[in-house]
């Protein structure tokens, strides 16, 4: 009964300690400030062809999908 209620309290920290706690555990390469970014890639047009044949498909199953449950449930 013990565990349970001092596990409730560390669930229920405030948001500024949680933060604090989490520098404290991380190293310091690890927090996401210290990460390089390096913004978005540029594409090619063959990959940009296929990034949207992929999407075309993915939206043409997820129709045929739709359509072979509405078919299934109502025969």
């Amino acid at each position: 009964m013990m565990k349970t209620r001092e596990m409730r309290e560390q669930m229920q920290t405030p948001p500024q300690q949680t933060g604090t706690w989490v520098h404290e555990v991380l190293q310091p390469e690890q927090l996401s400030t210290t990460k390089q970014r390096f913004g978005r890639r540029k594409l090619g047009p063959a990959t940009i062809v296929l990034m949207w044949a992929l999407r075309i498909y993915v939206i043409l199953m997820v129709l045929l999908i739709a359509f072979q449950v509405w078919h299934a449930l109502h025969p």
